[in-house]
């Protein structure tokens, strides 16, 4: 069985593709370990083909060295955002009537220039709110394995929205989340935001103070003199009242976005001098809890479910998930600070000094609100955890599991977040004292318990 892993170290020694510095992926097939190079946001040979074996990385010819940066010049050329800036302010001087939108070229066109689209999908009366929201016209790219771009619904956006006004955040560094960048620019003025995203379209609608162009699995700007574009953003109010908000495609590999969130993080206090953390709020799906937690271990998962717009899964309605939508948001915020929606279906819990939906009942043995996925969970009181509903214990397999699970043994294909073999979870881990750890849980539990009565 293969195995890939990526190995964490500075990109900026990489060969490039045209995406930016590749990474170094290590893959283990049957006891062989090969280390090889390629593209940080394409997980498909179709949509970037660069391929480097490790060993190959010093005695790359000067010839093909060449054909690396034509090719990285080639996709970033025809993009000239200051000209783009200008188009965009003519047209918002027309009336309606008079824009066009070609999705064909991916360009705002004047009704005089009508003629040379001839033939292409073309958007006709672009108001000063679509101008504003182009997300909303935008053919969605839905590239699963590069772009995979789904949209926050409204009542999301208005819910993230309404947190990042709660905790008086003034500067919002928005990562691959159109929608809220939108939001933000469009209705609430004393409010700066930045766009970062890997979808070039936004050129036509956002000033170059207001869009990069960027990769969030490598921290790569594509054009000159973006970087210190965000570099300056940064330094807003010297820091104060800055936020990351970043919606990352699902299948994306968390070691790289949790590298990035790390890069900002120190470029964020480097720059302004400041000893604290940059506060992020990460959306993904809660099932991927465990590996943001190994990465990023202070983080913590709010039990809001963030809808999308244009996703069967992540949605409500018929089509959406029984449970809702499985994707939550990710936060190194005090969640104890953080309100969601009464009206939307959440409650107080006291004891957990959190917000959490209403079918997230609080269980007094864990001391917590247990719930991940949607349902009210059961407390095992054989395993010491809370389980899904339709879980049973099984002597057997001394563990918790669906009722017709086989009671074979399973071998884990990935490694351990803990020791980093391959086989086994971090709670299976050989290496860890489960015993001493589920009592320091148990410590921990009670003195948090004192700190929410003392309140």
């Amino acid at each position: 069985m293969s195995h890939i892993e990526i190995v964490l170290e500075d990109l900026s020694t990489h060969p490039n593709c045209p995406h930016g510095p590749t990474v170094l992926f290590s893959r283990n097939l049957n006891g062989n370990c090969s280390k090889f190079f390629a593209c940080a946001a394409c997980r498909d040979r179709k949509d970037c083909s660069f391929y480097l074996c490790e060993e190959e990385k010093h005695k790359v010819s000067d010839v093909k060295k060449k054909r690396w940066e034509e090719e990285k010049q080639k996709f970033i050329q025809g993009i000239n955002h200051r000209k783009l800036f200008l188009d965009l302010n003519q047209i918002k001087q027309v009336t309606e009537n008079l824009r066009k939108y070609c999705q064909e070229c991916n360009e705002l066109v004047l009704k005089r220039y009508q003629h040379k689209h001839n033939d292409h999908k073309i958007i006709d009366n672009i108001s000063d709110y679509l101008l504003s929201h182009p997300s909303e016209f935008f053919v969605p790219l839905d590239n699963a394995k590069k772009e995979a771009q789904f949209l926050f619904s409204n009542i999301a956006v208005k819910t993230i929205a309404d947190i990042i006004n709660e905790q008086g955040f003034k500067n919002v560094i928005c990562m691959g989340a159109p929608r809220i960048h939108e939001y933000i620019s469009y209705g609430c003025p004393s409010v700066n935001s930045i766009l970062l995203d890997i979808d070039k379209r936004h050129h036509s609608f956002f000033g170059p103070l207001q869009f990069c162009w960027y990769n969030m699995f490598n921290h790569y700007f594509f054009l000159k003199g973006v970087k210190e574009v965000f570099q300056d953003f940064l330094q807003n109010d010297n820091g104060n009242g800055m936020v990351l908000v970043m919606d990352p495609p699902f299948g994306g590999r968390i070691e790289l976005l949790a590298q990035t969130v790390k890069t900002i993080n120190s470029l964020y206090k480097a720059i302004n001098n400041r000893n604290n953390e940059l506060p992020v709020l990460w959306i993904f799906p809660y099932f991927m809890e465990p590996q943001i937690h190994n990465s990023l271990p202070e983080f913590s998962m709010l039990d809001y479910k963030v809808d999308y717009d244009n996703h069967p899964l992540f949605q409500d309605g018929p089509k959406g998930k029984k449970l809702g939508s499985p994707v939550r948001i990710f936060t190194n915020i005090d969640t104890s600070t953080i309100t969601l929606p009464a009206d939307q279906g959440y409650k107080l819990c006291n004891q957990c000094d959190r917000w959490v939906s209403l079918e997230n009942q609080h269980c007094i043995q864990c001391n917590a609100c247990t719930s991940k996925d949607g349902r009210t969970y059961v407390h095992c009181n054989i395993c010491q955890r809370c389980v899904k509903p339709t879980w049973v214990h099984c002597s057997k397999c001394q563990r918790c599991a669906q009722p017709d699970h086989s009671c074979e043994e399973i071998m884990f294909p990935q490694s351990c977040f803990h020791c980093k073999q391959i086989g086994h979870k971090k709670r299976d881990c050989p290496k860890i004292n489960h015993a001493e750890l589920h009592e320091k849980r148990k410590k921990d539990v009670k003195i948090k318990s004192k700190k929410l009565k003392t309140k």
